[in-house]
């Protein structure tokens, strides 16, 4: 597909970091310092993850390009723009070479010390080097408080890898090789079952001001991350956002109800979603595992069947 295709190329991932930085800058700075929301570097990450790092630098500079454009038109200026774009491009390699050393190391027999390597390595260390320099940037350019803005910084930043890194994983995994992200046609009906579902649960929780109802939309991805193929999975955290962001956004549902700021409000939703990723993803990964194994032991059976002498 051509289309695929030019969303996995360094112009089409650009303009994708462009948007995506450029809504964070624009809606997410309400204390007038760093974005309290940032996926920019999961989606980049996401797509390096599938090719060779000898080949990473026309998406590097094509993304640094628009993270500088973004904070020259909507964010601090023109002043931080070259120091804040290679911070965030930093960010986003560092995101990459760590999940492929961890993945290296541990996929898939030990799926546990990968996602504790993955929380670690990059939800954790990744954000509060980025962090520090940032804040630092900001503070050195602006006189921008050092403290908040390392704060706003580690929160929203961690929160957007931890819940965003994996569905990109999966997106550019597919795009990369010319092909759509969406369940293939012999699995619509269940994803239609599954993902109508999911909708009619979220807006629901998110329509009414119970909290509790918040927990609905989280047991049942963990639910799917045992029970469903990836395709279908990784709809689900897509739609949460969007739903429960957009209706937190416009102030209706449990979070907008609570009686904080609108930046505190986004961030409490933001780490909603990371730990509904985060519940979720050793399921995803124990069920990966055992697909691997049976795809590895049926290989060996019609191997071994192959070599049966013929009576």
């Amino acid at each position: 597909m051509r289309l695929a295709r030019f969303l996995a190329c360094p112009a089409g991932v650009a303009l994708t970091y462009l948007a995506l930085a450029a809504c964070s800058v624009s809606f997410a700075r309400f204390t007038g310092g760093v974005a309290m929301v940032w996926i920019a570097s999961a989606m980049l990450a996401g797509r390096l993850l599938h090719l060779p790092e000898h080949r990473w630098t026309p998406w590097l500079i094509s993304s640094a390009a628009a993270s500088g454009l973004a904070t020259g038109l909507w964010g601090f200026g023109w002043g931080a723009a070259l120091p804040l774009a290679i911070i965030n491009i930093f960010e986003a390699a560092s995101a990459a070479v760590i999940w492929r050393r961890i993945t290296k190391a541990f996929w898939p027999f030990e799926t546990l010390e990968w996602v504790a390597s993955f929380y670690v390595g990059i939800v954790l260390t990744v954000p509060l080097l980025s962090g520090a320099a940032g804040a630092f940037t900001a503070w050195l350019i602006y006189d921008q408080p050092v403290v908040e803005n390392f704060t706003r910084w580690i929160i929203g930043h961690s929160l957007g890898l931890l819940a965003c890194l994996p569905v990109f994983h999966f997106i550019y995994s597919r795009l990369g090789r010319g092909r759509s992200f969406l369940p293939p046609r012999e699995m619509l009906p269940q994803a239609t079952l599954v993902v109508g579902a999911f909708i009619l649960v979220t807006v629901t929780a998110f329509s009414l001001d119970m909290r509790p109802l918040l927990v609905f939309p989280l047991i049942y991805i963990v639910v799917c991350a045992a029970t469903q193929p990836s395709a279908i999975l990784m709809l689900l955290p897509v739609l949460l956002m969007l739903i429960g962001g957009s209706m937190t956004f416009t102030g209706q549902g449990p979070i907008a109800a609570m009686d904080w700021s609108m930046g505190d409000r986004l961030q409490f939703f933001q780490l909603y979603v990371a730990v509904t990723v985060l519940t979720s993803l050793p399921l995803q990964c124990e069920r990966a595992k055992r697909v691997l194994e049976m795809r590895k032991m049926r290989a060996r059976i019609a191997e071994l069947e192959s070599q049966r002498p013929v009576a």
